[in-house]
């Protein structure tokens, strides 16, 4: 009887020195999930299932007999505070997630796997880029203007020679480059829009202009064997195309001379 009075008390001493042994023990160390906690119970009073029972709430690695108790292993893969009643005693045990004690100045990096990346403007960029676009905009519209500038300061009769002294006499398009340079020149001499008509619709077109009536008898005649030898595909040696680039110029020069005798008169 006496025998039974001493067990609570002895474990009331055992729980006692351990539970003051934890304590100063958890100062030192905290408790992590998964980390093996071993525990001694001093006493026999308890069973081996009724242990088991008692501590349900934690993975029971081992359980092994001691000289006058159990040393139990044991350990928890969940957080938060744990207590075990042992006879009048509570052991309080307290698990710790690893991330509450990681001392962390930048962003904790919790998850290595590669994620889709979201859509993310860094705004320097997109004003590097806008400032790229509108300088290379600016750039070309310069170069538009001063290549505008430049032909604008050239006279009509020059821009027509320098068109006709860039027609290659070996393309097949020698002709048509020819009947377009003409166009362009009667165009920009007189204000007439004869790109697109045909040869008799071009002459009905100029017919009434006082400067060229001299000149319709020829630009007539040149037109019609141009025509000629565009739509009917006859073989024209490069001496012949010469010879009909030849003629243009030089009607387009009577033209000019006329025009330079009639500013002279005025």
């Amino acid at each position: 009887m006496k025998k039974q009075k001493i067990l609570p008390f002895l474990l009331c001493i055992v729980l006692f020195l351990f539970i003051s042994s934890r304590a100063v023990w958890a100062e030192e160390r905290s408790i992590f999930v998964g980390d093996l906690i071993n525990i001694k119970v001093s006493t026999v009073q308890f069973t081996e299932d009724e242990l088991r029972e008692k501590f349900k709430d934690f993975e029971i690695v081992n359980i092994k007999n001691d000289e006058d108790g159990y040393l139990i292993t044991l350990r928890s893969f969940e957080t938060g505070e744990k207590k075990v009643q042992l006879g009048n005693k509570e052991i309080e045990i307290v698990v710790k997630s690893t991330l509450d004690e990681v001392e962390q100045e930048e962003i904790f990096e919790g998850d290595l796997n590669t994620e889709e990346a979201g859509l993310s403007l860094n705004f320097n960029d997109v004003f590097y880029i806008l400032l790229t676009i509108f300088l290379s905009t600016a750039l070309i519209n310069l170069w538009r203007f001063i290549k505008k500038r430049k032909i604008s300061l050239i006279s009509t009769y020059q821009h027509f020679i320098n068109e006709t002294n860039n027609i290659t006499l070996n393309d097949k398009e020698c002709f048509v480059k020819m009947t377009v340079s003409l166009k362009g020149y009667l165009e920009s001499s007189y204000s007439c829009c004869i790109r697109g008509k045909t040869s008799t619709e071009i002459i009905g077109e100029i017919r009434c202009i006082p400067d060229l009536q001299s000149s319709l008898t020829a630009i007539s005649s040149w037109l019609k064997k141009c025509d000629f030898y565009k739509f009917t595909g006859v073989i024209v040696s490069r001496d012949e195309k010469q010879e009909i680039l030849k003629e243009l110029v030089e009607i387009v020069e009577m033209i000019e001379k006329i025009q330079e005798a009639k500013e002279v008169e005025v």
